[in-house]
């Protein structure tokens, strides 16, 4: 990184012929925010007249902070004052900045604004209000990609005030990217609305100084994380999975055999993390009983912390089932065999080809009202959302909770 002003010139935020009070320096590998030095606060600050030699302590105080953001305050004439906050301290900074600029954002297109509300004993980051409607607010900002699992929070804590009638069309204002998931994900959010930088870019186009400040935020938070070896394999097994599934939904070529085989590739792609140990074709002691497979839970990841712990069990059955129609309540019959609590096998994820039919469904709820036995439905289509959503944190976990959740929450009596 380069701070020498007379190397920097075509570099510099709205560079216009001065040094900026305040903008951003676009760098190959670390954003620099250029702020006033009332925004310093009590972080570590450097100051040096050798750019050179201010360089080298920069990249030192960085590695010792583990900050990937340095503040640098730049006056017309004199030294440059360099900030390197912690991680946590510039996240929480800059996540105030985003707020503040999409509230600017709101009274600019003439909405009514209020920070930090409390509707019915919920907190949210704003409530706008224009011609008589009034939505709430929540803005999302991270120094690294955003989650999408971080984006449903938002959206399931936002529904419950919907639900209450109190408000309407909430927003989630997101100051950087989303993935394509996230945005597939979102299309399915009804009344709600995701406002990612391109959309709020597009809104801010009329106010330019305010377009610029959330460009540049939206800069800093977006980084220039390369993709890794790592995410290319994943990405290219993933294809290569979902091209299988879907071709098997549109025409049945499999067998029963071939067909577990490719329901296990994608259970383990999707959860080797924290499934392990399987088995298939496993017998039970007795040789009555025949699992299509079989695993353990690994501790360490809240969703399956919270399968075994719920349902109180120590192991996952898998059972495919490779038929041409919408399979039947017979075959929750004859899974809910296998579990019982007494031998903490509780849990049953039932792969079919083409999903259940009201009749299965139904039969599934009465296992888990009367029986406590919880036999989660997926067919190739919930297999295939899952591989997409891979790449985001938590994403296909996010997904199942989001289906037993809305299992659960609808068990008739």
């Amino acid at each position: 990184m380069d701070l020498d002003p007379k190397r920097r010139r075509d570099n510099v935020d709205g560079y216009s012929g001065s040094r900026p009070e305040v903008g951003i320096f676009h760098s190959p590998h670390n954003p620099v925010a250029v702020v006033p030095p009332a925004r310093f606060g009590a972080v570590p600050k450097i100051f040096d007249t050798n750019f050179r030699r201010l360089e080298q302590k920069i990249r030192h105080l960085k590695k010792s902070r583990e900050s990937s953001t340095i503040l640098i305050n730049w006056p017309m004439h004199g030294v440059p004052v360099v900030a390197v906050p912690s991680q946590r301290a510039a996240s929480a900074r800059l996540s105030f900045d985003a707020e503040t600029a999409v509230a600017e954002l709101f009274r600019s297109l003439g909405y009514t604004v209020a920070r930090e509300v409390s509707i019915s004993g919920m907190s949210v980051d704003m409530m706008i209000e224009r011609d008589g409607v009034r939505s709430p607010v929540e803005v999302k900002y991270r120094m690294t990609p955003i989650p999408m699992r971080d984006l449903v929070d938002v959206a399931v804590r936002m529904k419950t005030l919907e639900t209450m009638g109190v408000v309407a069309s909430p927003i989630i204002a997101v100051v950087g990217r989303i993935t394509p998931e996230a945005r597939r994900w979102s299309q399915g959010l009804g009344n709600f609305r995701l406002w990612d930088l391109d959309v709020l870019l597009e809104k801010a186009k009329p106010f330019k100084e305010l377009y610029e400040r959330i460009r540049a935020l939206g800069h800093l938070g977006i980084g220039t994380d390369a993709v890794t070896l790592k995410e290319k394999t994943d990405r290219s097994a993933g294809e290569k999975l979902i091209k299988e599934l879907e071709e098997h939904q549109l025409e049945n070529r499999l067998t029963p055999t071939t067909y577990e085989q490719l329901c296990l590739r994608t259970i383990v792609f999707l959860f080797d993390s924290y499934l392990y140990g399987f088995q298939d074709q496993k017998y039970t002691t007795d040789g009555a009983n025949r699992y299509d497979f079989i695993c353990r839970i690994r501790s360490g990841n809240h969703f399956w912390d919270s399968i075994r712990s719920d349902f109180r069990t120590k192991v996952i059955l898998f059972e495919c089932k490779n038929y041409n129609d919408l399979i039947t309540a017979d075959q929750i019959y004859s899974t809910e065999r296998y579990l019982f609590s007494g031998a903490l096998r509780t849990v049953c994820f039932l792969i079919s080809r083409m999903g259940a039919d009201a009749g299965c469904e139904r039969a599934a709820q009465a296992a888990m009202r009367e029986s406590g036995k919880l036999v989660v439905l997926l067919s190739n289509r919930d297999l295939v959302e899952m591989i997409r959503l891979k790449a985001q944190v938590e994403g296909p976990e996010g997904y199942l909770d989001e289906k037993i959740w809305e299992f659960v929450a609808t068990l008739p009596r």
